[in-house]
């Protein structure tokens, strides 16, 4: 089970808080299943035990439940967590789409719904499809569950600070878009965040021994973008970040970008840009990056001109972010990395480009991005701050 609430002790300077933090940890990673197991792990009195879990059932953060007994005495009960207690919902991009999920502590959705989004929608078209699917989100809310807010987890360049989404190449009209001022009102409170952060921060979660140390993630796909995280905590500032797609290359002098550029490293390199190219040698080829990435998987992409050029672009680009952030680790997410002879070029001219003397080359790997992980990553703070809320009512 995926736990998305995160309960650090430092969130609860009472004593009992802290004791229902603990209780409330341990049963929600299946490692506690009754009073005495809390009582064995946490050390704890059995008056304390009684109390801390009295409190954890009536607020419904646990329930106990009551078994057969087959003698004398009073029968065994078991101690499940309560993962549909809090939901957040997750706004999110899906190709030409916008996309909502309802995600539980337990990080299942509960309801998903997608809405196509014409490529020419402005602020208005797409601010009433984002009202739409969070009013859906929260009429859909089982009963019992409450509501810890709405997540919008965005591609494209963000204004963190004032919840604003400045751009995105799906949308080439969208400017300025208020995300706040949109959702608030309808099923607030409101995290925005980038798409590329939040995957890196479940990345980490469900496998903390690869993703300890620096890690950026790299995404090649209809746009490209990174993300950078030390011990999976992603570096997320109030403004905009990680824009590596709009590096402005002379090679690429004179090329019009939808940022208003010319010259970006998307206008040579990303799908958008490629894709007219592609679609030369093979005309069903989908937009849709899941798709497209099966689609070319068995493709001789190394072979073609266009796509050679834009290899080594983006290898440069990336090889010079690591003399930024000097990463132990880089992760490329998207359809180029899925062709395993293409994923192999890009690894050698990344090779050719070097490490800085004395220092070594980062552990390279392709990842499969992943909607889920990025729908985790986005709702966990929502989820942890409720949760949070939740255990310091005592």
């Amino acid at each position: 089970m995926v736990i998305l609430a995160t309960l650090e002790d430092s969130r609860f300077p009472v004593a009992h808080d802290r004791d229902c933090a603990q209780v409330y940890r341990l049963v929600l990673g299946g490692l506690a299943h009754s009073r005495s197991d809390i009582g064995r792990l946490l050390g704890l009195r059995s008056t304390t035990t009684s109390r801390v879990v009295a409190d954890l059932v009536s607020r419904r953060l646990l329930l106990e439940i009551t078994g057969a007994t087959a003698g004398r005495g009073r029968p065994p009960a078991m101690l499940l967590a309560n993962t549909r207690r809090l939901g957040a919902s997750v706004i999110h991009v899906s190709s030409q789409s916008l996309s909502g999920a309802l995600v539980d502590l337990a990080g299942h959705i509960v309801t998903e719904r997608t809405i196509t989004i014409a490529s020419e929608a402005n602020n208005a078209a797409i601010a009433a499809v984002m009202a739409e699917l969070a009013r859906y989100l929260l009429a859909a809310m089982p009963e019992g569950m409450s509501h810890a807010g709405t997540a919008v987890s965005l591609s494209g360049l963000l204004d963190l600070s004032r919840g604003q989404w400045l751009m995105a190449s799906r949308w080439p009209r969208m400017r300025g878009l208020d995300v706040a001022a949109v959702l608030e009102a309808v099923a607030g409170p409101v995290e925005i965040c980038r798409n590329l952060d939040a995957e890196l921060r479940a990345r980490a979660v469900r496998e903390p021994e690869p993703f300890s140390g620096s890690t950026l993630l790299l995404h090649w796909g209809w746009g490209i973008g990174l993300a950078y995280a030390v011990d999976g905590r992603p570096f997320a500032p109030a403004g905009s970040f990680g824009e590596i797609g709009h590096w402005r290359l002379s090679a690429l002098d004179g090329r019009r970008c939808g940022c208003g550029n010319t010259g970006c490293l998307e206008t040579g390199a990303a799908l958008w840009s490629l894709l007219p190219a592609l679609r030369r040698h093979w005309p069903d080829l989908e937009e849709d990056e899941v798709r497209l990435a099966g689609q070319l998987a068995d493709r001789d992409l190394a072979g073609l001109p266009e796509i050679d050029a834009a290899t080594r672009l983006v290898a440069r680009a990336l090889a010079n972010a690591c003399r930024i952030f000097f990463p132990t680790r880089i992760a490329v997410s998207g359809p180029f990395v899925a062709n395993p002879g293409l994923w192999a070029h890009f690894d050698r001219l990344l090779r050719e480009e070097g490490a800085m003397d004395g220092l070594a080359m980062p552990h390279l790997a392709a990842v499969c991005a992943s909607q889920l992980h990025e729908i985790h990553g986005a709702a966990a703070p929502l989820l942890g701050r409720a949760t949070a809320a939740l255990l310091r009512q005592g």
